[in-house]
């Protein structure tokens, strides 16, 4: 039963986003900001898209994200986070929201490339993920459900991990825009 929970959850957030679930947040206190400008909608930047975020002030520095796809709705808690120069966005579940039954929120990382004018974000890539893990299984901490990458690693090392890997060209996805809808 416990892994028919997991399951169900980590597919709903695999087919929201190409990210890869982690237990733990990339955040201490410390690596918050908080960065008024996001707040509001957005839209992507792409002619056919139907992709909305809708980003609302939460409790202290943290984010709602609403993230519309079309007809399918997901809410999030979202906080900026930023280790050595680089800005992250760390989503988690809301289970406030989805999944009340399931408590456990999980995260999922993007690279923010900028906030203004535009948002550009940058998923990273399971795919990669997938294959450098394959040879370096020691190199972060992490389970495998259902041919599923779940991380498991401390939030030290999810960021020592991902700051190391920024500038690898494959570790992310190629970015996605979004402007201000009016």
């Amino acid at each position: 039963m416990k892994n028919i929970a997991w399951s169900m959850v980590f597919s709903l957030l695999l087919g929201l986003s190409a990210c890869v679930p982690s237990l733990h947040e990339l955040y201490t206190e410390k690596d918050l900001v908080f960065d008024p400008e996001l707040l509001g909608d957005w839209v992507e930047d792409k002619a056919d898209s139907k992709s909305i975020l809708t980003f609302a002030k939460g409790q202290g520095k943290e984010y709602k994200l609403a993230w519309l796809q079309g007809k399918d709705k997901s809410t999030f808690i979202a906080h900026l986070v930023k280790v050595d120069d680089k800005l992250f966005l760390d989503l988690a579940s809301d289970p406030s929201v989805d999944c009340q039954t399931l408590s456990v929120p999980v995260h999922m990382f993007m690279l923010v490339s900028q906030t203004a004018p535009k948002l550009q974000m940058r998923d990273f890539d399971e795919d990669w993920l997938k294959v450098f893990l394959t040879k370096n299984p020691g190199a972060l901490k992490h389970e495998v459900v259902d041919k599923d990458i779940i991380l498991t690693a401390s939030t030290k090392q999810l960021q020592n991990f991902l700051v190391r890997h920024v500038n690898t060209k494959a570790a992310f996805s190629q970015p996605v825009q979004y402007v201000r809808k009016n």
